[in-house]
C-alpha cells in the first residue's frame, strides 16, 4: 500500500484493479424472515424465480452451478437434521451454531469466488446476490431450515419456468 492513500477492494466481478467491491443488491434476495412460510414457499419464491426468469438466457445460472449450490445447502440441512437425531442432548441452535452454521455461512464466499473468477463468472450477480444476502439474513437454525425450503422453493419454480442455461 502507497502512503496516504486508503487499500482499495477490487471488484470481485470484473477482477480489475482499482474497482470497488460491489455490494449485494437487496432488490436480488426477497427472503425475508418475517414474512409466513406459506408466502417464502409460494408466492416469494415465485417471484424471486420470475426474476432469474427474467434475465437474459445468456446471464441465467448454469444448471450445475444451480446444482452445486442447491446440493451444498440441502446437504447441510440433512447434516443438521441427522445431528439432532442423534444428540439430543444438544439443543437444534446449539448443533447449527457448532457444526452447521460456519460451513453455511462459507457458502457466500464460494459465491463470491465462483462470481469473481477471471474469465468470466457463469454465477450471474443476481443469484449470487440472491444467495449471500439470503444467508446474511439467517440467525438461527429456523431461520437456517426456512431460508433453505425457500431456495428449494425457488429452485422449483426456476425449473418450471426454464430460468436456467442448460
Amino acid at each position: 500500500m502507497s502512503r496516504g492513500h486508503s487499500p482499495q477492494r477490487r471488484d470481485h466481478r470484473s477482477g480489475g484493479q482499482g474497482q470497488r467491491f460491489r455490494e449485494p443488491d437487496p432488490k436480488h434476495s426477497l427472503f425475508d424472515t418475517s414474512l409466513p412460510d406459506a408466502a417464502l414457499y409460494d408466492e416469494v419464491a415465485e417471484k424471486q424465480a420470475d426474476q432469474f426468469a427474467a434475465m437474459d438466457r445468456r446471464n441465467k445460472i448454469p444448471v450445475s452451478q444451480l446444482r452445486r449450490f442447491f446440493s451444498e445447502l440441502k446437504d447441510l440441512y440433512r447434516r443438521q437434521e441427522a445431528r439432532q437425531a442423534a444428540d439430543a442432548s444438544k439443543s437444534p441452535d446449539e448443533i447449527f451454531r457448532t457444526c452447521i452454521e460456519p460451513q453455511f455461512r462459507m457458502i457466500r464466499s464460494k459465491v463470491a469466488y465462483t462470481t469473481g473468477r477471471q474469465g468470466g463468472s457463469s454465477v450471474p450477480r443476481e443469484f449470487a446476490d440472491f444467495l449471500s444476502l439470503g444467508i446474511k439474513k439467517v440467525s438461527d437454525v429456523s431461520e437456517f431450515r426456512r431460508f433453505v425450503t425457500h431456495v428449494e422453493a425457488v429452485v422449483g419454480f426456476m425449473y418450471g419456468k426454464d430460468a436456467f442455461q442448460k
